[in-house]
């Protein structure tokens, strides 16, 4: 019966043998520490760098610390390993030797402890991880202008949405197969890792003052729009490693007399570089990821919008600020290393009787669910295009401004992924943070806290920052603060940035 298992466990889970793959909610998002802590309120919360691939009007500060800023231009720039990181992740997606030591070539051997092993991995998304990694970002700001930034940014984002009901039966096969019939449909299987060269430009548009009163006479009204902000990006792609199972997939087992009745249905399309070549898979991550020869490009474009409504009588300060943006509009074109395998609703049987003495006709029965590999000249993907829409209150223009911070803000955001490509949202989300920031010349502080819901999900999000000497700015949060205190989880979630300003 272990020999059945062993076969069995090439042809069923012949992705698990080369896919580095789990559940992964976010795009860029880890890039924007502050706004991360800020119950996730990307698009209306970050700003400067931390808002390019969010929401690139952003990039155009709407409120500089000091009259300089205000006046004459500034770069602010951020270079690794001193710049903007983070990941949220299993502990199995952060062990590369833990992935290197089950993660073997397909048609290779596994034995009963990797089998099991590798189902305990998937088991409560121990497996699912996001990281994202700022490598080079500069911006330059001219008054009156606008601003403009390039980034150099890293993306790794692994999705598998498996039954447990599955994990569980696969992990108890020999006792299992033989005795109970099972139907398991729709495995979600994705990984992602890219680079991305990004040129994005914002700019601050100013409501003429005639348009709603004089301006040369005080206003009695609060003005109701003032500044709009309008941004857009365009980006140059390039792929390091994919891998997509199709989403109309099965795997099925029927139970009769003396024999099992497999039926599995399939397609899977993957590309890699000579990094994720599965037959010299890491033991340990390192930056040789960032470099590595890509396995296909393409391009991209982000845009998004931001208004300021209902300003007091000096033209500054709004009550209200709202935003939108749609993020990664663009494709990949993978063309190394690029092959699809695909079992077209394949049955085959296993006789008992005939495992004894008949190995290998057995052997040979059962490779027909390993499907039918195709290498191709090239496939494309769509990147993860993402819609965000936000809003923020100005707590002290609502007469509840906490009195120890100079700034205070209540926001909230809705975010959806236009497509099920990894890395964009399998399910709406909404979150709401609240921040405040205490100014000062040698060391301001900024602190961030919220809550998200996604999916029947939920956490509490924290951040942390604080500018030094008007020229570093510092910020460090996490998303999923309850996993802290929740035994066994194991899960780890950080953004942390730190930029230069002059």
């Amino acid at each position: 019966m272990k020999q059945i298992v062993n076969i069995l466990s090439i042809s069923c889970f012949f992705l698990l043998l080369s896919l580095h793959s789990a559940h992964a909610q976010e795009g860029y998002e880890h890039l924007s520490a502050f706004a991360h802590g800020a119950g996730r309120t990307y698009a209306i919360t970050g700003e400067g760098l931390s808002a390019v691939g969010l929401n690139p009007a952003l990039l155009q500060y709407s409120d500089y610390p000091s009259d300089y800023y205000k006046k004459n231009p500034t770069i602010t720039f951020g270079i690794i390993p001193f710049s903007a990181f983070g990941v949220d992740a299993g502990p199995s997606f952060i062990d590369a030797a833990s992935l290197a030591s089950v993660f073997k070539p397909s048609g290779g051997t596994i034995s009963d402890e990797d089998r099991k092993k590798i189902s305990n991995l998937l088991l409560d998304e121990k497996l699912s991880g996001r990281a994202d990694v700022e490598i080079l970002g500069a911006s330059y700001h001219v008054p009156d202008l606008g601003t403009l930034a390039l980034t150099w940014t890293t993306h790794a984002a692994l999705r598998t949405d498996i039954p447990a009901s599955f994990l569980n039966f696969f992990i108890h096969a020999e006792s299992q197969l033989a005795q109970y019939p099972g139907s398991y449909s729709n495995f979600d299987f994705q990984g992602m890792w890219y680079n991305e060269y990004a040129l994005t430009f914002a700019h601050q548009f100013t409501v003429r003052e005639d348009f709603f009163g004089d301006g040369d006479h005080p206003q009695t009204a609060p003005k109701p729009v003032h500044y709009i902000k309008l941004g857009a990006a365009l980006k140059y792609v390039s792929g390091t490693a994919y891998i997509g199972l199709d989403p109309d997939n099965y795997f099925r087992n029927g139970v009769g007399s003396g024999k099992a009745i497999i039926n599995v249905n399939y397609k899977i399309r993957s590309a890699y570089g000579s990094a994720f070549d599965p037959n010299k898979l890491p033991t340990s991550f390192s930056f040789g990821f960032i470099t590595s020869d890509q396995a296909g490009s393409g391009f991209g474009a982000d845009l998004g919008g931001s208004i300021e409504v209902l300003l007091d009588k000096t033209g500054s300060d709004p009550l209200f600020t709202l935003a939108a943006s749609v993020t990664d509009i663009g494709f990949i074109n993978w063309s190394v290393n690029a092959t699809e395998r695909v079992a077209d609703h394949v049955i085959d049987t296993i006789h008992y009787d005939n495992v004894i003495g008949d190995i290998k006709h057995l052997n040979d029965s059962l490779r027909v669910l390993s499907g039918t590999l195709t290498h191709l000249n090239s496939f494309t993907t769509p990147l993860p295009t993402m819609l965000r829409i936000g809003a923020k209150m100005d707590l002290r223009r609502a007469a509840m401004n906490l009195d120890f911070f100079h700034k205070s803000f209540l926001a909230i955001e809705f975010d959806d992924g236009l497509n099920s490509v990894v890395g964009s949202l399998n399910h709406p989300r909404i979150g709401i943070g609240i921040t405040g920031e205490h100014e000062n010349t040698i060391a301001s502080l900024r602190i961030a806290a919220g809550f998200f819901i996604q999916s029947g999900q939920s956490d509490v999000t924290l951040g942390l920052g604080t500018t030094l000497f008007d020229h570093v700015m510092l910020d460090i949060a996490t998303a999923h603060l309850l996993q802290f205190f929740n035994a066994g989880t194991g899960r780890t979630d950080i953004a942390f940035a730190i930029h230069g300003r002059f």
